[in-house]
């Protein structure tokens, strides 16, 4: 996968990578398949800060996560991306 480079309004650097995610019901059926963007802090794998999910008109979907990070940080990474994208 490719890593891209974003830079937050604040001089932060993160990078990320995409790949597709199949959003399921309860069922196991897939209602949809998402964007799904893995942000790391470093350019290395094992530093995970966030996971974000867009759908194909561009909207942001967000999933129930256990590693909630500072809501501010959340909308700085998403604009960045919609910038680089």
């Amino acid at each position: 996968m490719e890593r891209r480079e974003i830079v937050l309004e604040n001089g932060d650097r993160y990078f990320y990578t995409i790949s597709t995610y199949n959003a399921e019901n309860f069922l196991g059926v897939i209602k949809a398949t998402l964007k799904q963007f893995t942000v790391h802090k470093t350019n290395t794998s094992g530093d995970t800060i966030c996971t974000l999910y867009q759908t194909d008109e561009g909207n942001w979907y967000d999933l129930i996560q256990s590693n909630a990070i500072n809501p501010f940080l959340l909308t700085s990474i998403k604009m960045a991306i919609d910038k680089s994208e």
